[in-house]
C-alpha cells in the first residue's frame, strides 16, 4: 500500500499563507443582485457621485501596502456589480497575534545526547490598515 502524499497538504498551506495578509468581505444591501462588473471602478472618498445607487457594504484589511489593500477593496466592489468604490474610513490598527515559536534546547538525563525542541506562542504586534466603505453603481447617461 502506498503512503498518502503530502504534496496537496503542502500546496494548501503555502496558498493559505500567501492569502493571510489581505482580507476583504462585502455584504449586499440592495434588493437586486447585479453580475460581476468587469469594467473600470472609480475610487472616491466620503462622497457619492450624482445618481449613485448603493449596492452593499465593503471592508478590506491588509498587513501589506495600500496598493494590495485598495485592489482587494475594489475586487469586492466588482463582485457586487459596482463601478464606484466609496471609502468612508481608513483606520490603522496594531493587532497582537500569537506566533508559534520553536526553540532548540539540549536534552540531559539520557544516555546519548540528542537535540530536543520546545514550542510555545510568542505575541507579535502587526500593523494593519482597514478600509470600510460602500459599493455603488452609476448608470451611464
Amino acid at each position: 500500500m502506498r503512503p498518502p502524499s503530502l504534496a496537496p497538504l503542502l500546496a494548501l498551506l503555502v496558498a493559505a499563507q500567501g492569502c493571510a495578509s489581505v482580507r476583504a468581505s462585502s455584504v449586499p444591501t440592495a434588493d437586486d443582485v447585479l453580475p460581476y462588473h468587469r469594467g473600470a471602478v472609480t475610487v472616491r472618498a466620503l462622497s457619492d457621485p450624482p445618481n449613485a445607487r448603493e449596492l452593499g457594504a465593503v471592508e478590506a484589511s491588509s498587513e501589506e501596502g495600500l496598493d494590495a489593500l485598495v485592489e482587494a477593496f475594489v475586487e469586492q466592489v466588482r463582485g457586487l456589480g459596482g463601478n464606484v468604490a466609496r471609502i468612508d474610513t481608513v483606520t490603522p490598527v496594531v493587532e497582537t497575534r500569537m506566533r508559534p515559536t520553536t526553540q532548540s534546547v539540549p536534552c540531559f538525563g539520557i544516555r546519548f545526547q540528542a537535540g530536543c525542541s520546545q514550542s510555545y506562542l510568542t505575541p507579535e504586534e502587526v500593523a494593519v490598515v482597514r478600509l470600510v466603505g460602500r459599493a455603488l453603481r452609476v448608470e451611464a447617461p
